[in-house]
């Protein structure tokens, strides 16, 4: 019955499709916009609870451009409505007096499916008047959905959106959230055009961790798509760069409002064969195809298992449960994973932050912040490292929650762990992958694992859980 009436739907808008009145100026309600019955029935499926009526009218919309155009003034509207509940539903929530008995951080309002369907369908339309809602979008109250507006922006190549792009870096949320930092400099990565790479270079100096390494790698990687095919402003690119990388810090000094960087890009390396299997997709794929450069920035906070600590915010997560008192070589699994913490701990850089995380049936937070690598607070987490003991089941899902809602400022993840999951809220390896996949979307957490001693099983469980969210998985036997 419902394919039926969707049926009826798509007939009616080809009929209505040559009489559809024009985009006009004056605002009306969307009841007033949407005159026919088909226009109706289009803003009632757009902004219906029925995913599959709407899925399947967004595809139809999409193969036939012709409707969408004559369509799009009933489409801007409902997606305009659909934003405007949203701001409401937020506003609504943040009005809620706190819960002093609730644990945890409490997490955001999410993003109804529809509104990002709807931006990425009117993304599929030259009209500047669609363009302007997606660039609108930016500054709404949601910092999710502007982050949804940037990864539509990046998508679909929206140039001329940029100036309003970049202007997000003034908003609060730029300073005080990774995943909104990441959502941004992702759009400009997708941008293959001479501007969207000048603000890279001018974000390259202005960040630190995670995304400066991940905006060196993109500049590394500059061709002849992101100069509109003019070879020889690719050639004026390169020889600025190594302009800069020799005159260094006098250029800087002449010019200290120059973009560019002066800091020397790392050649490709290749890493010593080790004891360990990995697996990477690409780390956190801020361009569009892997790059072929396969050397990695090596920073002073060193590697953990073999993998690159460019993260300047980390998280590190033990296993405690019983399975690992087995042996591991000459000494247990923990004792194992211990000394390897502590040795990571002690090179730390002194502008690293880290925190740990321990997990056996409950999940134990060492401190509630991320700390600064001072040798005080080094010397204070090697001895808490020190002290860790045998505990009982494996609660996986419960510390990969807790790890998403640790801290906003937080980009990486590093997960040890030994066995399958045995406790918690959910158990199935893929239904936790499914789950924390899905609560990753937004907030950008590259998650890295570890397993020592695990089975295919758990191999490919960890394998996939780090590959799903850009990060990479080494196996210790």
């Amino acid at each position: 019955m419902m394919w039926k009436w969707i049926g009826s739907v798509l007939c009616l808008l080809i009929i209505v499709t040559a009489s559809a009145p024009p985009l006009g100026a004056a605002e009306n309600t969307i009841d007033e916009i949407a005159a026919t019955p088909a226009q109706k029935r289009l803003v009632k499926i757009l902004t219906g609870r029925s995913d599959s009526a709407r899925t399947q009218l967004l595809a139809h919309l999409q193969a036939h451009p012709q409707q969408l155009d004559a369509h799009l003034h009933v489409i801007i509207a409902a997606a305009e409505d659909l934003l405007a509940d949203h701001a409401g539903e937020v506003a609504a929530a943040e009005a809620l007096p706190d819960d002093p008995g609730a644990e945890g951080s409490e997490e955001p309002l999410p993003v109804p499916a529809t509104v990002s369907q709807v931006l990425r369908l009117l993304a599929r339309s030259p009209r500047e008047e669609a363009r302007a809602v997606i660039t609108q979008s930016l500054d709404h109250v949601d910092t999710h959905v502007a982050m949804v507006a940037m990864d539509v922006i990046g998508e679909f190549q929206i140039e001329l959106a940029i100036d309003d792009l970049v202007m997000q870096i003034k908003r609060p949320a730029f300073d005080a959230q990774y995943a909104y930092r990441f959502a941004l400099v992702r759009a400009l990565a997708r941008l293959h055009c001479p501007r969207s790479i000048e603000w890279l270079q001018r974000l390259e100096e202005q960040l630190d961790g995670q995304l400066h390494h991940e905006i060196q790698d993109r500049l590394a990687n500059v061709d002849l798509q992101d100069f509109d095919g003019d070879p020889e402003q690719l050639l004026r690119y390169r020889q600025q760069l190594d302009d800069d990388a020799m005159m260094g810090p006098a250029r800087l000094n002449a010019n200290p409002n120059h973009p560019v960087s002066t800091r020397t890009r790392a050649e490709p390396q290749t890493k010593p064969a080790s004891a360990v299997t990995s697996s990477r997709p690409g780390g956190l794929q801020l361009q569009d195809a892997p790059s072929e450069s396969q050397g990695k920035l090596r920073l002073s906070n060193g590697h953990y298992y073999g993998i690159e600590l460019n993260a300047g915010r980390m998280l590190f997560i033990i296993d405690r449960s019983g399975s690992m008192r087995r042996p591991a070589y000459h000494e247990t699994r923990l004792q194992s994973a211990k000394r390897e913490l502590v040795r990571v701990i002690e090179n730390l850089a002194p502008q690293a932050e880290f925190a740990i995380m321990l997990f056996d049936t409950q999940v134990y937070v060492w401190r509630d912040e991320l700390l600064l690598a001072t040798e005080e607070n080094k010397d204070i987490a090697i001895e808490f490292v020190k002290r860790i003991s045998w505990g009982d089941r494996t609660n996986t899902h419960g510390v990969l929650r807790e790890s998403l809602r640790f801290n906003d400022q937080l980009e990486a993840v590093f997960m040890l762990t030994d066995g399958r999951p045995t406790e918690g809220a959910i158990l199935m390896p893929q239904a936790i992958i499914q789950d924390i996949v899905e609560r990753n979307r937004m907030r950008h957490l590259q998650i890295n694992t570890i397993g020592i001693g695990v089975n295919p099983v758990t191999t490919h469980f960890l394998q996939t859980l780090a590959e799903e969210t850009g990060g990479e998985f080494r196996r210790v036997d």
